[in-house]
């Protein structure tokens, strides 16, 4: 099994990527009470938290590819 991650520059823009779209959604439905807003944040967090843990975990990982050897 190989996994396969990108790069920490990468992950880290995809993880600064997120925040702005954390922060341009706050501001744009700041006094909205809709569940779209929850949506929204929730989307946010984890596209910021999948980011940071493919850039920093030891086993973070974007794709797995596993190898079949019973030639």
């Amino acid at each position: 099994m190989q996994r396969i991650r990108p790069s920490k520059p990468v992950a880290v823009f995809g993880a600064i990527f997120g925040l702005a779209i954390l922060v341009f959604g706050v501001i744009q439905m700041k006094d909205s009470t809709s569940g779209f807003l929850w949506l929204w944040l929730a989307a946010g967090l984890g596209i910021i938290g999948f980011n940071l843990w493919a850039a920093f975990a030891k086993k973070g990982a974007t794709q797995v590819v596993e190898h079949d050897n019973t030639r």
